[in-house]
């Protein structure tokens, strides 16, 4: 859900950049109404403000959290609190990032879905 100075953090693997750009690509149907992303599908997400997300594809997967928020708004803030609450060093390796800025995530997951929810913390 939309909450002011909160960022929300999924990570996962995809094929290429152009994968990651349609798993979070909303479509819309003839008549112009709106249909969810696959992301927004595996983690029931109604609705989040799509110019407050930030996607990065890395050709090289990494399990150093570190590694994987670098160069991210906000980055010199949320590193040390996302490191805080998962580990600097992730239990498996991951080439795509998805952050949710102004939206804290409520936790609902679909095990069957490409990425994983790490957490959510405040940015400022």
């Amino acid at each position: 859900m939309e909450k002011e100075g909160f960022v929300s953090l999924f990570i996962g693997n995809s094929k290429s950049y152009k994968d990651l750009q349609n798993y979070i690509l909303n479509s819309y149907t003839e008549d112009g109404d709106l249909l969810p992303s696959e992301f927004e599908k595996d983690f029931n997400i109604d609705y989040y403000n799509e110019d407050f997300r930030e996607v990065e594809f890395y050709d090289e997967p990494s399990n150093d959290l570190r590694v994987l928020l670098e160069g991210f708004s906000y980055d010199e803030e949320i590193i040390p609190k996302f490191i805080e609450l998962c580990g600097e060093r992730l239990n498996q390796e991951a080439n795509s990032v998805i952050l949710l800025y102004n939206f804290q995530y409520n936790g609902n997951v679909n095990e069957k879905n490409q990425f994983r929810f790490l957490g959510t913390v405040q940015y400022k």
